[in-house]
């Protein structure tokens, strides 16, 4: 078997670029049965320096040396000879200089789409290559929603750690940027079903968000009686965070309608704390009452509802540590004991004792 190993630059930890390895195991003359993919192979090896192109991508990506420096874990000088080797064994400039950074050139460009194609190959080799681990250790990334990351899951990532010594949680919140296909996570938890053809998306469960407020807040700067009178409070949004977009500004334009927002967040965890710490007046989703019984809730009619889904690649099907991981959230998220996780809206008042507020 041949077995090409690519040590990629990524989230994931190590920042090696594109050092390249081939082993051959159970070879049945000099190259066996992989003699034809073999041919050439010393004439590679000498003259390509995988490690060069991962530079050139990098300053591609970033425009700028210092930035990939900073992508890849490496210094500016490694970085600036680097690509001064690749420019110098190619005979051609690679990168000009602009007011908005370092940009290929012509031939630059035409490299590019090859880099990237390297990029991409490097990627799909090991998640082939981890397609067939069956040890169920490990690591799995998991790119979650912030809001249910720090309010539901890790109170329960304790337990998960004990009854899985072996295996090694990272987590992503859906804000974070710059994932490409070599750090794609292997679970995404989101709101929309937007994903790649081939991945698989199943309903984990749903989230209804309702007005809510402090005590605090109601103590010293009173409710509105009617949603109508939240010109007269702070009222604050929950902007992006993961949602889709349109849907969520077409449900709250009567509220932006109203007022201007004293306070926006694109994190849930954000708008959460703004609210307990007496800020406003927000949509927060149901389970909350569950977890902060002192909040209040203003009962006016406006409810939205989400499901969120989790997706994964297929690859990962035969993985049974990113398995192991699905099987727990979906768990976790089951509507059978939890009914504020249900697809219909359970009313707070019936598994919480948060305080209800009615127009008046």
């Amino acid at each position: 078997m041949v077995v090409i190993l690519y040590n990629q630059t990524s989230l994931r930890g190590s920042n090696t670029g594109f050092a390249c390895k081939f082993m051959l195991i159970g070879r049945k003359t000099e190259y066996g049965e992989y003699k034809d993919c073999m041919v050439g192979i010393d004439k590679i090896s000498r003259l390509v320096s995988w490690d060069d192109y991962s530079v050139f991508l990098a300053i591609s990506k970033t425009g700028s040396i210092s930035k990939a420096a900073t992508l890849l874990g490496r210094t500016q000088p490694t970085i600036s000879k680097r690509i001064d080797n690749l420019e110098a064994r190619l005979g051609m400039s690679l990168f000009k200089r602009t007011t908005t950074g370092m940009r290929p050139t012509e031939v630059g460009g035409a490299i590019l789409s090859h880099a990237c194609a390297m990029n991409r190959s490097a990627a799909n080799i090991e998640r082939m290559a981890g397609s067939l681990d069956k040890s169920g250790t490990g690591d799995v990334f998991v790119r979650c929603l912030d809001g249910l990351i720090c309010d539901w899951i890790m109170p329960r990532v304790p337990k998960f750690q004990a009854d899985n010594k072996d295996l090694n949680l990272s987590f992503y919140t859906q804000n974070t940027v710059n994932l490409g296909p070599d750090n794609e996570p292997d679970i995404s938890v989101q709101f929309n079903t937007e994903k790649p053809m081939e991945h698989i998306a199943a309903r984990l469960g749903a989230v209804h968000y309702v007005p809510m407020v402090s005590r605090t807040y109601k103590k010293n700067k009173g409710i509105p009686r009617t949603m109508q009178d939240v010109v007269n409070y702070d009222l604050m949004f929950l902007r992006r965070s993961g949602l889709e977009i349109d849907t969520w500004e077409k449900k709250s334009q009567a509220l932006r309608d109203l007022v201007i927002p004293s306070l926006s967040a694109n994190s849930s965890a954000i708008m959460l704390s703004a609210v307990l710490n007496g800020a406003g007046i927000t949509m927060l989703p149901t389970y909350l009452a569950k977890l902060h019984p002192e909040l209040v809730m203003l009962d006016y009619g406006i409810i939205y509802t989400y499901n969120f889904w989790l997706v994964r690649a297929p690859h990962t099907a035969q993985q049974r540590r990113v398995n192991k991981v699905a099987d727990w959230l979906a768990e976790t998220f089951s509507s059978t004991d939890q009914p504020w996780f249900d697809q219909d809206y359970i009313h707070p008042s019936e598994f919480s004792d948060i305080e209800i507020i009615l127009p008046h």
